[in-house]
């Protein structure tokens, strides 16, 4: 039997959607404020009145099985009466039928799964819009006995019969290809079958793992494999890949591309940013002025039932579908979310503070795993996820182009920011303090109920004012923010000599509070990178929890495939760098004319790079490449052909920068490479309130602020010489730090030093 769980709302929308594709009247509070919402209608409630009230309900056709999980808002089973409470920035009785009755749909299945359940013969359904500001309400509600709510699950569970033997298919012949597919890749490198089976074991029993292993190992391999597998035995539902850098997704698309080259039978999806994907833009995401919006849902159906014959979808397969079917390729590569097997995204739809991934996983109804690639870059990422800013210039700016209400919101606002400005400052031009200050909330969330109300009266009144539409983005930014304040923030107000210069921003000192929440929605989680030590601050960076396991791989390769030289007799700190140029210089030159093949070297700032470079001389005996700062894409390709063509090339480049990770370079395209310090973090205020922050929790202030995420990019650059079994090359680290043990002990593990 083939066992299919679907929630509530994904049926709901599955059927009972139709028309154009419409945001205005998508509820626009954060997600405390919706909370609060909920709190203040439920405290109106008869005390027989049951809140959040689970259900489940079991539909079987033939060899299926279909379990139905949701939660309604409210049931009374003394008045019989099932809710669903919605709240909203707008005016409540202006619902627009099409939505009400979808809503409403959704309070029809819950009670018609109560009728069935506790056979009762008639309930009320209500739905209940609430107005988060003025706390106006608009109820919608019926009178219905038990047959019609069952006549009413019974025509929508046969409305979805087709899609659901189209799915129940699709996984039947992705387990038996599954039970019949070996490691696709021929046998396993050593160390990778170890990846393999702890990546399996943690999706097994729903645990978190930390993964370190060298680069050039297979880690995407050996831990999509397993995850895939695992879908046929049922230990979990769906598999999300999680990169921050293109060159990782294109990585699991090639994965996934040589297990469906190994027989493999699956349906894969990559997202890609709405702005990127869009085939309209600049045109509001609404039917008057996209035609990919206009009857988007009654296109739908037919645009989902194509995506799936594909199997697999990325963005090229998204577009062509889109132009077939004039449907948005970004809705449908969302609405196509519940019923692939695995998604291939960038860390914001799984990380960020409105996450699609995080609402699908907070569903309940299907088990996700996520497989975070490169996931030392990911605290780093959710510091800027999870911050925010306010320029007084931008509001000014916004505000020459609104009516007048919305005018007035804004300068109320702008009072706001007045007050602040005329505050103590810790400085002339900075001030950081732990608290927002209510009134700038306020006006804040009263611009943008004053914005719901505009954009209710017209749907192209955003993209009509850009200027405005780029402030209201980063005020729901700031809001969805401070929702989630706490000790790890500080809000901090910058300014400079020009007028209107002031600034708000909120700074997410540690991410790992709300990347532990985010963790906790997902079933499994199995996080890996070729640099993570130390594994103790790796992990708890990552917000994943003190049981989770901790493992660092073997390697495949001999410790001689990589000989690294460690020059301690160079002091490349900030303050030494002018006395010790020349040497550096000549160090470096020296290394260039000795060791054959391309080579990058590192520098830690462009500056530094120029000084030394003024001081080598080009005797033509190397093909010279230096990166320059905003380097645009083409200038990056540049350099990677390069390397394939030549091989005299000495590329001057930052370390922790785009040459720094992330670019795969085997075999004779890349020899050597040479890191000049030890990579840390420029000091200035910020790197300061992390090392406060840090040593007033953990006494180690500047191990995990310049330290730890120094040597990092030092190992992630040592990485790109070896990246086969064949592979060999050579390494030069220059800084007198490298003859301390503290710094040497967080060096790769595998690979021969030597001490000049």
């Amino acid at each position: 039997m083939t066992d299919i769980r679907v929630a509530v709302t994904d049926l709901v929308r599955f059927c009972h959607r139709s028309g154009d594709i419409d945001h205005r009247f998508t509820p626009s509070p954060t997600g405390a404020e919706g909370i609060a919402g909920h709190q203040h209608l439920y405290r109106q409630r008869a005390g027989s009145y049951r809140r959040e009230y689970a259900l489940e309900y079991v539909h079987r056709a033939g060899d299926l099985r279909l379990t139905l999980r949701g939660r309604a808002d409210g049931y009374d089973p003394e008045q019989g009466l099932v809710e669903e409470i919605k709240t909203c920035r707008t005016d409540p009785g202006a619902i627009p039928p099409a939505v009400a009755a979808l809503h409403l749909a959704q309070a029809r299945l819950y009670a018609a799964i109560i009728a069935h359940e506790e056979q009762r013969t008639q309930l009320t359904v209500q739905t209940t819009w609430l107005n988060i500001d003025t706390l106006a309400t608009a109820e919608y509600s019926e009178n219905c006995d038990a047959l019609s709510l069952a006549t009413f699950l019974d025509d929508t569970l046969a409305q979805f019969s087709d899609w659901l033997q189209r799915i129940a298919n699709l996984r039947g012949a992705r387990d038996a290809s599954l039970a019949q597919m070996d490691f696709p890749w021929g046998e396993f490198r050593r160390g990778q079958r170890d990846i393999a089976e702890l990546t399996y074991k943690c999706i097994d029993q729903g645990g978190q793992l930390l993964l370190e292993a060298p680069t050039g190992i297979g880690k995407t391999a050996a831990v999509v494999f397993p995850a895939l597998k695992a879908l046929a035995t049922g230990k979990h539902d769906k598999v999300a890949f999680i990169t921050a850098k293109t060159i990782g997704r294109r990585a699991a698309e090639d994965a996934l591309a040589t297990c469906t080259d190994g027989g493999y039978r699956g349906t894969s999806l990559s997202l890609t940013a709405r702005d990127t994907i869009c085939l309209s833009p600049g045109s509001a995401c609404h039917g008057d002025d996209c035609p990919y919006a206009q009857g988007y849902y009654d296109k739908l159906p037919a645009a989902m039932r194509a995506a799936m014959k594909r199997g697999t979808l990325r963005r090229a397969d998204l577009e062509e579908l889109a132009r077939e079917h004039a449907v948005c390729p970004y809705e449908l590569a969302l609405d196509l979310l519940p019923w692939v097997d695995m998604v291939i995204a960038d860390a914001h739809y799984a990380y960020s503070l409105s996450a699609m991934l995080g609402h699908a996983m907070d569903s309940g109804s299907q088990q996700w795993t996520l497989l975070v690639d490169e996931a030392h870059n990911l605290p780093g990422r959710a510091r800027r996820m999870y911050g925010a800013a306010l320029a007084k210039r931008q509001l000014m700016n916004a505000k020459k182009e609104v009516p007048q209400d919305l005018a007035r919101a804004l300068e109320r606002c702008n009072r706001q920011m007045l007050a602040l400005n005329s505050q103590e400052w810790d400085t002339p031009d900075f001030h950081s303090g732990a608290e927002i200050p209510a009134a700038l909330l306020r006006s804040l969330e009263q611009l943008v109920g004053e914005t719901a109300a505009q954009m209710a009266a017209d749907p192209t009144f955003l993209p009509r004012h850009p200027s405005f539409m780029e402030f209201y983005f980063e005020v729901l930014q700031f809001l969805r923010v401070a929702e989630n304040w706490g000790e790890d923030y500080r809000i901090e107000r910058h300014r400079s000599q020009r007028s209107q210069s002031l600034t708000l921003v909120l700074n997410c000192l540690d991410p790992a509070r709300l990347l532990g929440a985010a963790q906790e929605r997902a079933h499994a989680v199995v996080a890996f990178s070729a640099t993570l030590s130390p594994m103790d601050w790796s992990r708890a960076a990552l917000g994943l929890q003190e049981d989770a396991v901790c493992s660092r791989s073997e390697s495949p390769f001999a410790a001689d495939q990589l000989k690294v030289t460690l020059a301690t007799d160079l002091d490349t700190r900030y303050r030494q760098r002018e006395a010790t140029l020349p040497a550096l210089a000549s160090r470096l030159a020296r290394w260039l004319d000795e060791t054959p093949g391309n080579c990058i070297v590192y520098f830690p700032s462009y500056r530094y790079m120029n000084d030394a470079l003024d001081l080598m001389p080009d005797n033509g005996s190397r093909h010279r490449w230096q990166q320059q700062p905003q380097l645009p894409e083409e200038a990056r390709a540049e350099l990677l052909a390069l390397f394939e063509q030549r091989e005299d090339v000495a590329a001057f480049c930052i370390l922790g920068g785009i040459f720094g990770e992330g670019i795969d370079l085997p075999g004779d395209a890349l020899r050597s490479v040479a890191v000049v310090g030890v990579g840390m973090p420029q000091v200035n205020r910020d790197t300061r309130q992390l090392q406060d922050y840090f040593e007033a929790r953990s006494g180690a202030g500047f191990d995990y602020t310049f330290l730890y995420p120094g040597m990092q990019k030092v190992d992630q650059a040592l990485g790109r010489v070896v990246r086969t079994l064949s592979d060999e090359g050579s390494a030069l680290l220059l800084d007198t730090r490298y003859a301390e043990q503290r710094y040497r002990e967080l060096l790769p593990p595998w690979w021969e030093y030597r001490v000049e």
